[in-house]
């Protein structure tokens, strides 16, 4: 019973941090492969062009990236769209001419797979729309993450690593709150400050799915300064010994 009193806590710690971990490197990965798309290619548009890509591929599967090109104008046009995409140590240009009726719309893909692996872990991707007469070029790149987890697809692995790192976080904490249940002011303190950790790195890791780079390192750099206060107070306070 004592060994199990003495265990509970550490366990619980443990599976919390061991959480926040999971989090954080998934959040981080995902900042790295956006900001490395972010200076991928050509920079030379005038406005944002919108990419849908997956975050997370497997080493064993291919994925699309595609985007949609919008005459604006009263006339036809043949704007030139030029997919830059890593390949090896190098970059693959792919070009598509479209023709596009007045205020037509379009969608354009193109499938990645390993071959596009650049860093050992990501594939980067950067599409360009040129300027045609009027047309405006626009621009918008996207970093996909290549990982294999038990030979899961890429969202099947993204799904498990967050649940599961949100499992423990939870799990941890539960642990903690009964075995030092009911808390005193101190605990009670301590328990607020590592649900808002938790809050944080979750979130941090929610807005690194729509590719909210900036949001996410904001929300990281936070919980990395939480986590020094939270351990700091501890180490230096560390209060009574429950029994």
């Amino acid at each position: 019973m004592k060994t199990a009193s003495f265990f509970s806590p550490i366990l619980a710690v443990l599976m919390f941090l061991a959480g926040i971990a999971f989090q954080l490197i998934l959040s981080s990965s995902l900042v790295w492969a956006q900001l490395e798309a972010s200076i991928f290619g050509t920079q030379t548009a005038d406005a944002d062009l919108g990419i849908q890509c997956p975050v997370i591929l497997a080493e064993s599967e291919s994925g699309l990236v595609s985007t949609t090109v919008t005459n604006s104008l009263d006339r036809d046009v043949l704007p030139v769209v030029t997919a830059e995409v890593s390949r090896g140590a190098g970059m693959q240009s792919l070009n598509e001419t479209l023709s596009l009726a007045p205020h037509e719309t379009r969608q354009v893909q193109w499938r990645v797979d390993a071959a596009n692996v650049i860093f050992g872990r990501l594939i980067l991707v950067s599409v360009v729309q040129r300027r045609y007469s009027d047309l405006e070029s626009r621009q918008g790149a996207c970093g996909i993450l290549v990982f294999s987890l038990f030979n899961l697809s890429g969202a099947a692995a993204l799904a498990l690593i967050f649940f599961g790192s949100l499992g423990l976080i939870l799990t941890g904490g539960l642990l903690w709150w009964r075995r030092y249940a009911p808390l005193d002011e101190r605990a009670e303190s301590t328990f607020r400050a590592c649900s808002t950790l938790a809050g944080v790195v979750t979130v941090a890791s929610l807005a690194g799915l729509p590719r909210w780079w900036g949001l996410t390192i904001l929300l990281n750099v936070v919980a990395l300064i939480m986590l020094v206060v939270i351990f700091t107070e501890l180490k230096l306070f560390p209060g009574r010994a429950r029994s």
